[in-house]
């Protein structure tokens, strides 16, 4: 398809040459009468070249109806091809399921003539037993026996016929899939023959691409492409559990509990008191000497808890008090 473009854009060129020539045939002919000076080997040689320029036209319009015609043929006849190996190969797997079918069956089929086998030779040890055993019975009973045996005997035969027919099944199923391998085989010759073919008519085709840039200079415009790279912001999404609020009360429950005993406790360790206690706070304070006195056992209760707070808030102290003493130095 790309060669048939550059064969249309090359006419289309070559058709606007022939257009701009005639135009400037019909601008220079007033000026001919006007002009004497003009001469008419000009004027013939512009017209010799239109017509070459018309005839190139018409002989490049013809290669290209050729060209398509070609190109329309090849592509039926791969099509045709392809179409072809595809109902092969489905063919050829449609066989070999069957094969693989008759070759289960006549495993079966082995099975069960071995255990046939075995049932022949326990009867026949059986009926060798039973007339050695019973040689003062009737002869009737012997000839049932036999009988018998004869049956057991021809149905073992039919089952080796039977084998032996699917045997011959298996035979013609692997003649037939070597048949079709072969046909694959061919077809894919033939194929390799096409594509060489659509080499070679690809060649061609490029060699008078190449002729023709040879006679003509071509202006080719350069094309960018520009990659859009669409950022794309991806979530990120984060899991929570919840827990039970039951659970949580009862949680909360334990700790306070804990909390006030160890809170009486360190009362009555500390003998602590609070501020309202005392005379110099007055009584209207009282929520603000409270939450005073929270933070406070709070924080007495962190540092006898914690001895590295309290080595910290030591250290912080000296050099709070040392930063002081330099200052006032």
């Amino acid at each position: 398809m790309k060669e048939l473009q550059d064969q249309e854009t090359n006419s289309k060129e070559l058709q606007q040459k022939v257009d701009s020539l005639t135009d400037a045939l019909a601008s220079k002919k007033p000026r001919h009468l006007c002009k004497p000076l003009m001469q008419e080997a000009e004027m013939e040689d512009l017209a010799n070249k239109v017509g070459n320029l018309d005839n190139e036209l018409q002989q490049k319009n013809k290669d290209l109806e050729n060209l398509e015609a070609s190109r329309a043929k090849a592509l039926k006849k791969l099509s045709v091809t392809v179409s072809k190996f595809d109902e092969l190969h489905y063919l050829s797997e449609s066989l070999l399921s069957e094969v693989e079918k008759l070759q289960s069956q006549l495993q079966e089929r082995d099975g069960e003539i071995s255990f046939l086998r075995q049932e022949v030779t326990r009867c026949t040890n059986d009926a060798l037993a039973v007339t050695e055993m019973s040689k003062k019975r009737s002869s009737d009973e012997i000839h049932d026996l036999f009988s018998w045996l004869d049956t057991l005997i021809s149905r073992v035969q039919r089952i080796f016929g039977v084998a032996k027919n699917s045997d011959m099944l298996l035979q013609e199923e692997r003649s037939r899939v070597e048949e079709l391998a072969q046909k694959e085989q061919y077809l894919k010759n033939s194929l390799r023959q096409k594509e060489s073919q659509l080499v070679m008519l690809q060649g061609s085709v490029d060699s008078t691409e190449a002729i023709k840039a040879t006679s003509e200079i071509m202006e080719v415009e350069p094309m960018t492409n520009k990659w859009a790279a669409p950022g794309t912001i991806a979530p990120q999404v984060r899991s929570l559990r919840k827990t039970n609020n039951d659970q949580v009360a009862i949680a909360i429950d334990m700790d306070d509990s804990k909390d006030r005993m160890e809170d009486d406790d360190d009362d009555k360790a500390h003998g602590f008191k609070s501020l309202t206690t005392s005379k110099i706070v007055p009584r209207f304070t009282r929520p603000v000497s409270d939450m005073v006195d929270g933070l406070w056992v709070s924080c007495d209760r962190a540092l006898m808890r914690q001895p590295a707070l309290r080595l910290g808030v030591i250290i912080y102290w000296a050099v709070l008090h040392a930063l002081l003493a330099t200052f006032v130095v």
